[in-house]
């Protein structure tokens, strides 16, 4: 493989683990709601199921990243995780469902994090390349679902599944080669130790992240629906919608590009954040289709950013042996945020009869991590670490 393009074949594990996995169920979720007749409680489950999963799978990476290597569980969670994606299309029994979003989710996590972690050997423009590949799967099933539904019908969900299960398959292909071309950073049965109290605000700041973002990706579209006056809108409005947003995250890294270049402390990630909090509450402002359309042409351009400021402040802060733990750590962090996210925002507007305070209060979470990641510092220039060189 030609070095340029392996950056762009290994944000295929990022498309396959986020786009489609992850942000695929958000299209998908509305009809199987129908289908299935699930409370929003129910919906909310599944996606906290597949990101119990996702948890369990962090953790565990902060354990065998240094005995299994980055690569190897790359690899492995790609493959798991389009298989997972392949199963969802052939079963309606909840239980089952809720199995299969767990392994997703539990696949994914060492895709995602180790990755993550590859594309750092590679630089910051491989970084924010690797993330930014989400929006793949984005842009395809943004462009397809949302009109298959509308000529097909609710029941059609579990084709939905399968559909993306087969689009993963080369993807999932692509990343794994491009997984083998890349050095290893972590050394077998060595890690090394990292002042993690010191990183606090960041840490913190993605944990809210991911209770924040989450509950916009799972829930805005069944929003989308229940304020589009015209039921012949949308399949349209719900389809540039998702278009818009995979195509901002594509184009994301060359407009944070100034920004994240040099930078080691919180700045970036607060930015993004202050973005993405400003596009989740848009709609809830501004509910008519223009609104939509800024909404997800803000959340689009800055929800990559976050997990790629993570990464570059990792990368640029600690030395390569902990890149592999800092980066499970954080990532569990998001995963027990992640995790939350959903069954609350679902409950919430369970409780009140209105998803649109449910999505109010995940824009409110997302503005305050925005807060605390702007207070994080370059490690150096804390006074404590310098006095311990």
């Amino acid at each position: 493989m030609r070095p340029g393009l392996v950056p762009w074949a290994l944000s295929g594990g990022a498309a396959v683990s986020v786009g489609f996995a992850r942000f695929g169920y958000a299209l998908i979720l509305p009809a199987m709601q129908t289908d299935l007749h699930l409370n929003y409680a129910e919906a909310g489950w599944l996606n906290t199921a597949n990101s119990l999963g996702y948890l369990l799978g962090a953790l565990l990476t902060i354990y065998f990243v240094s005995k299994l290597g980055n690569r190897t569980l790359f690899t492995g969670g790609v493959i798991l995780t389009t298989l997972s994606l392949l199963a969802n299309g052939m079963t309606h029994d909840f239980q089952f469902l809720t199995l299969f979003r767990f392994l997703a989710g539990f696949g994914a996590a060492g895709t995602f994090i180790c990755g993550g972690v590859l594309s750092g050997v590679l630089g910051t423009r491989a970084i924010v390349i690797f993330f930014s590949g989400g929006g793949i799967g984005m842009l395809l099933t943004g462009a397809v679902l949302p009109w298959m539904f509308s000529h097909a019908g609710a029941p059609a969900w579990p084709l939905a599944w399968l559909a993306i299960g087969a689009i993963c398959i080369p993807l999932s292909m692509a990343a794994a080669m491009a997984a083998r071309t890349i050095t290893e950073p972590s050394t077998p049965g060595r890690t090394a130790s990292w002042p993690w109290r010191h990183c606090a605000p960041e840490l913190i700041a993605y944990f809210f992240f991911g209770l924040g973002y989450i509950a916009y990706m799972t829930f805005m579209i069944a929003w989308v629906k229940h304020h589009t006056v015209d039921p012949t809108r949308v399949a349209s409005t719900t389809s540039v919608m998702w278009v818009i947003l995979g195509a901002m995250t594509l184009v994301a890294p060359v407009l944070w590009q100034r920004l994240f270049n040099g930078r080691r402390n919180g700045k970036p990630m607060g930015a993004a954040l202050l973005v993405l909090a400003l596009g989740a509450a848009l709609p809830l402002t501004m509910p008519n289709q223009g609104g939509i359309w800024l909404s997800a042409l803000l959340v689009g351009g800055s929800v990559f950013m976050v997990p790629s400021a993570v990464t570059g402040f990792i990368k640029s802060n600690l030395p390569v042996p902990a890149w592999g733990n800092a980066m499970a750590v954080a990532t569990s962090l998001f995963a027990i945020g992640q995790t939350i996210g959903p069954v609350a925002c679902g409950w919430i507007s369970d409780q009140t009869g209105s998803l649109s305070i449910g999505l109010a209060a995940s824009a409110a979470v997302l503005l305050l991590a925005a807060l605390l990641a702007l207070y994080q510092k370059p490690l150096e220039l804390i006074p404590t670490l310098a006095k311990a060189e």
